[in-house]
């Protein structure tokens, strides 16, 4: 099992570019080279599994302060509060908190998703360490895969699509 290889075969990732990797070929790769607790926490991180994996532990607490944050800038737009949409965190960031509230400065929808997701791939580097070879790259990987796949599933057409039948039923 090798790390150090399944890192350097990894091609890179941007939410601008078509995706050179498909999740299946990545989980494979994962579990050939990663021991099974650590494959399982990058299938976990894709499929949104239960996991006990220090890691995804870790991403899953990012990732609600990020929800949070975004539920309480919801909130406040519409002078509502905001404690029902709120979940119990381990911890607290008020990075993340900062920068959803600067996310929230934008009016465009599209922007304020792709400032979120920002975040996201910040927090996923953030979790990775320091270690340019340690499994957290891997893992770290797996949650900028799964953005890039959310990005890459968006179509111009279909949200048209959508938007026109939407506005049509609101007249």
């Amino acid at each position: 099992m090798s790390t150090y290889y399944l890192i350097a075969s990894l091609p890179p990732l941007s939410v601008d570019q078509k995706l050179s990797l498909s999740v299946e070929a990545f989980q494979y790769a994962c579990e050939e080279q990663l021991t099974p607790h650590d494959a399982a926490a990058a299938r976990a991180l894709l499929t949104h599994e239960a996991s006990a994996h220090p890691f995804v532990v870790a991403w899953r607490d990012k990732e609600a302060i990020l929800r949070n944050a975004v539920a309480q800038q919801r909130a406040r737009v519409r002078g509502v509060e905001s404690a029902r949409w709120l979940r119990a965190t381990e911890g607290c960031d008020l990075m993340i908190e900062r920068q959803v509230e600067e996310a929230f400065q934008q009016t465009d929808p599209l922007r304020i998703e792709r400032a979120l997701d920002a975040i996201r791939w910040r927090v996923a580097e953030e979790l990775a360490g320091v270690d340019p070879l340690a499994v957290g790259v891997v893992l770290a990987y797996a949650i900028k895969l799964g953005i890039v796949m959310r990005w890459n599933a968006l179509q111009v057409d279909q949200g048209m699509d959508v938007f026109e039948r939407l506005t049509e039923l609101a007249k």
